[in-house]
């Protein structure tokens, strides 16, 4: 698979507030610390426009990295004019095993045609977490079942379609989200569960689908209390300490971390930190790059304010100072690129997409 190196890219990921750029959002995109964007639904109009406002980005800065959620099912944040991708759960329960494997290629690969397309470079997706409640807030559909098995192998299809589409794909949410029901955006979220109970489970997915494929983790806002008092987006142990267990193979793993505006990532020990604090904490941890929206918060989106958000709270001298000193160490990023050679794949997807509700 052809692939992209990209070296030196600031950590944080940031959204903007509308279909087309500020003076205020050029400027920002342009600092040392801002290395991507997530792009929501509020962005898009038109293909047209989004590929216009993805162009503009990438000619402020050549290695900007222009991401998205985009799993299918319910979070799909490009609906008008994109194929409707299924979700995990509904491409899991169907029978015919050849045409379950086919659907989940094809919904890679789909999304991955097109959004590389038009400028993406990185999809949030797919979702490799164990649901092991059904009642799970977060989770519910998002998964491919609380098999470690079946999560691997429909994950694994997936991923092909990822890269043979063009889009690098990110495993989510490390360690496993499905441990508890709690939904991290908007509640704190503890798991009892021990470390060796982890293992056998929740993170056999990421274990083996990294084995394959040089791809990036997603972590989450957990609390497992009895490996580390900390969420393992700030957890040492769980990003550095255990990875030559976890990881034997390649412990030289990318973490992402989601956002640092949810609520479960916002206090420690009940009380809040401070965005700086939370930034410094995940790049100490392990994290390699850090997703910091407003989208917790939509009056600053609807009032244009976001960069003013970030510029007072993320783009800090002690961020910087820290990035300056160690960014040579972070590990480099690899994108997909699309094979030409196979270009009809699309076709054939589309056709496999269009199977499963019959």
């Amino acid at each position: 698979m052809p692939s992209t190196n990209c070296k030196n890219i600031g950590p944080l990921i940031i959204n903007i507030d509308n279909t087309r750029l500020s003076d205020n959002e050029r400027s920002i995109i342009k600092h040392k610390l801002i290395g991507g964007v997530i792009l929501f639904t509020h962005n898009y109009s038109s293909k047209n426009q989004l590929t216009a406002l993805i162009d503009e980005l990438k000619s402020i800065k050549d290695n900007l990295l222009i991401t998205i959620d985009h799993e299918g099912g319910r979070i799909q944040r490009l609906i008008d004019n994109f194929t409707h991708l299924p979700s995990f759960e509904y491409i899991s329960q169907i029978k015919n095993n050849k045409l379950k494997y086919d659907v989940a290629y094809s919904s890679g690969y789909i999304a991955g045609h097109e959004l590389s397309e038009i400028g993406f470079d990185i999809n949030f997706s797919p979702v490799v977490d164990l649901n092991h409640d059904k009642d799970n807030k977060l989770l519910k559909d998002r998964t491919f079942g609380n098999n470690p098995v079946d999560v691997i192998e429909l994950a694994n299809k997936y991923i092909i379609g990822c890269l043979s589409g063009g889009i690098l794909p990110v495993l989510k949410h490390y360690p496993g989200h499905g441990r508890v029901t709690t939904d991290s955006h908007i509640e704190n979220c503890v798991s009892d569960v021990t470390f060796n109970e982890l293992i056998d489970t929740d993170i056999k997915p990421f274990q083996e689908l990294v084995k394959n494929h040089q791809i990036p983790i997603m972590t989450n806002h957990v609390i497992y209390k009895a490996i580390d008092n900390y969420i393992t987006t700030y957890s040492k142990k769980l990003l550095q300490e255990k990875i030559k267990t976890i990881f034997p193979t390649n412990s030289k793993i990318c973490f992402i971390s989601d956002d640092l505006e949810m609520h479960s990532a916002k206090f420690i020990n009940g009380i809040e930190v401070t965005c700086e604090e939370r930034v410094l904490l995940a790049l100490n941890a392990g994290c390699r790059f850090i997703i910091a929206t407003t989208m917790q918060n939509n009056m600053l989106i609807k009032q244009n304010l976001s960069y003013k958000y970030f510029l007072e709270n993320y783009l800090t001298k002690n961020i910087i100072e820290h990035y300056e000193k160690n960014h040579d160490m972070m590990c480099d990023i690899v994108l997909a690129k699309k094979d030409l050679k196979h270009i009809d794949k699309y076709k054939i997807s589309l056709e496999n997409i269009i199977k499963k509700y019959e």
